[in-house]
């Protein structure tokens, strides 16, 4: 693995980090090997001086940067060399390819900046892979104006931002917004969004896990019925206490991106949970398959023996109850878990009290469930809103 030596020679950090382990860049051989490597975490690379995490020999001038949109409250700037943004930039396309996009359809992506890229591509001059970038920070009524000029057949972005236009469409009978497929990203899809959005919109949605610091770390396969991993751009450990999870056990994401010469990310920690799948590729791509994205570890609640409950349990806890337009439950004290519903008109006391058991059953007893009924609920533009949040669940807590 090239990537050691190079980290070792030229990145202040990682050179301490394999001294203090005592180990040399040779004794790194298989991936039994790398296993020995301290963890990184998000916190550590934040908090150096970039001189220490990048590579003395790269001019950081001439690289790319990205800052992560800090969903858990610690924002990172990393650096990439040109040649190995491309390399990204490709492992998306090949994803997005393998999903039966068509390169020369045309896309709207829905990003977390203020300031949306306007140049273009010399590719999309082509007429490949064209892209026009909508602002999270505006609301609906301007993603509609973008749309309606633009004319896209594929719809990218976080899943309440999907959520909020596709509701804006229904309420208002927009006819002509309709995408042919709709690719989400970087937060967790739940099934009913998702039956939600195929229903209205008429089409498939395929979902993808990624992160600035890795790039597209693996895709949907309707096929294989999981998560194809990028396995050649990346190395993607899922480990459970420490130790490689085993296949249908669920495990904390540890990354080592192959491509990232500037500033590498040597078993770094996304603080996200997966699923290791049980079952082999069916789709002929050789690519190995994680069964499910779990979440975030601060979207899991954790209970008062410190067992950690997985968001899914909470959706499938609520959305099912009718009479709801919109629900988020926040883990703010260590007993506690408060629920904010938004309510139809067809929400009665029965169903408050069917969701109140069913969240009972799912924490049994562990916690206090609190609900309240709020007129609404404010999604933050220009960030992932998170239905399932808890103050314990995170790195560090």
């Amino acid at each position: 693995m090239r990537l050691i030596p190079h980290a070792y020679r030229h990145v202040p950090y990682y050179r301490s980090l394999l001294d203090s382990a005592r180990i040399k860049p040779q004794d790194i051989r298989t991936l039994g090997d790398l296993e020995n490597v301290p963890l990184t975490t998000k916190a550590q690379l934040r908090d150096l001086p970039d001189a220490e995490k990048t590579a003395r020999t790269i001019d950081l001038v001439q690289c790319q940067s990205f800052s992560t949109s800090g969903a858990t409250g610690i924002p990172l700037r990393s650096f990439f060399t040109r040649e190995d943004a491309l390399l990204k930039n490709l492992a998306w396309i090949r994803s997005f390819t393998h999903c039966g996009v068509n390169p020369f359809s045309r896309t709207a992506a829905f990003v977390g900046r203020r300031d949306v890229k306007t140049r273009r591509s010399w590719y999309e001059y082509l007429g490949l892979w064209r892209r026009q970038e909508l602002s999270t920070w505006e609301g609906p009524e301007s993603w509609v104006r973008t749309l309606r000029q633009w004319r896209p057949q594929v719809y990218q972005g976080y899943v309440m931002t999907l959520r909020l236009l596709a509701e804006h469409v229904q309420e208002n009978d927009l006819r002509d917004i309709r995408p042919r497929q709709v690719l989400s990203s970087s937060a967790l899809l739940d099934g009913p969004t998702r039956r939600y959005l195929e229903s209205l919109w008429g089409c498939s949605l395929i979902d993808f896990y990624g992160s600035d610091e890795g790039g597209c770390l693996a895709w949907e396969c309707p096929a294989c019925k999981g998560y194809h991993i990028s396995s050649d751009t990346v190395i993607l450990e899922i480990l459970n206490n420490g130790k490689r999870a085993r296949p249908g056990e669920d495990g904390e994401v540890v990354i080592t991106n192959l491509h990232s010469w500037a500033m590498p990310f040597i078993r770094y920690k996304q603080d996200d949970v997966v699923t290791r799948s049980c079952r082999e590729p069916v789709c002929g791509r050789h690519f190995p398959l994680l069964e499910k994205i779990q979440g975030r570890l601060d979207d899991f609640i954790v209970l008062k023996n410190g067992k950690k409950l997985s968001p899914h349990l909470f959706y499938y806890a609520v959305d099912p109850v009718p009479g709801i337009r919109r629900w988020r439950m926040i883990q703010d004290c260590r007993h506690r878990l408060k629920v904010e519903i938004v309510p139809t008109d067809s929400l009665s006391p029965t169903s408050l009290k069917v969701i109140e058991r069913n969240l009972r059953q799912v924490v049994n007893n562990d916690l206090t469930v609190e609900i309240v009924v709020v007129d609404a609920i404010q999604v933050e533009r220009g960030k992932k809103f998170r239905a399932v949040n808890s103050k314990f669940g995170g790195p560090g807590s």
